[in-house]
């Protein structure tokens, strides 16, 4: 469980090989002493692997059930709301949404709000506001712009209030400024932009001094997006260009 945690920590931080050879070995470890609970959770997080840097062949042994059993419950079939559940439901909502195929985003609308609603059903608070990020962007995409707003916006202001948020807070502020965007309001697209680099920052000091601070600014592909829109407006601030310029010099 410890080894399969820190490849979790290690995605959260853009380090895509370390992230995936600690899952990798800690799902091998639970294999090995028949820990079907441990299993459960390495295979949760190689999906959100998976659903951060993208599919992986070599991984789709590993998946496949995980993948079948989530779709699943997109049509409707029950699924308990403990966490490990919640998360393949989240992470295979996340993983679709990464293709922009239609069909793919109506799958990943389902999934996503499954999870966002077990989440807050549940009281794991320290998922929720990404959660509804997600929920958000596939709102959006499905062209329901209106409820991609609400919902950004209450996951934008859980943050902003001191809500705990154990994943990156990227996804939040992005799905924000693209449904304020696409309903016209361009100066809201760019306060979205511009609240989002706080909560970057903040993850950002912690790596400082550490092999993974450029990672995590280009490696994690919400980073990056709201990195490139921050610069596309000058909202990019001292701290972030050092990091950026100290891995060229």
């Amino acid at each position: 469980m410890l080894t399969t945690n820190l490849g979790f920590a290690l995605t959260t931080i853009g380090a895509r090989q370390e992230a995936r050879a600690a899952v990798e070995h800690g799902l091998a470890l639970a294999e090995a002493i028949g820990s079907q609970g441990t299993v459960r959770h390495a295979l949760m997080n190689l999906l959100g692997w998976c659903a951060t840097f993208g599919s992986d062949k070599q991984l789709d042994s590993h998946l496949a059930q995980v993948r079948a059993d989530a779709d699943a419950s997109a049509t409707g079939i029950w699924a308990a709301p403990d966490r490990a559940n919640l998360g393949m439901l989240f992470y295979r909502g996340c993983e679709l949404l990464r293709t922009k195929a239609e069909a793919h985003s109506r799958r990943a609308l389902g999934l996503l709000k499954m999870a966002a609603q077990g989440y807050r059903t549940t009281g794991n608070r320290d998922i929720l506001p990404v959660s509804l990020g997600m929920w958000a962007e596939a709102e959006r995409l499905c062209g329901n712009l209106d409820a991609a707003v609400r919902l950004a916006r209450e996951a934008a202001a859980l943050l902003e209030q001191g809500a705990p948020s154990l994943l990156n807070e990227s996804p939040v502020y992005l799905a924000l400024h693209d449904a304020e965007q696409e309903l016209g309001d361009e100066e809201r697209a760019r306060e979205a932009i511009r609240r989002g680099i706080p909560a970057l920052v903040r993850r950002l000091h912690g790596l400082v001094g550490t092999p993974y601070a450029w990672l995590f600014l280009t490696e994690l592909p919400h980073n990056a997006r709201l990195l490139a829109a921050a610069e596309d407006e000058g909202l990019v601030v001292d701290s972030v260009h050092r990091v950026l310029d100290g891995s060229r010099n």
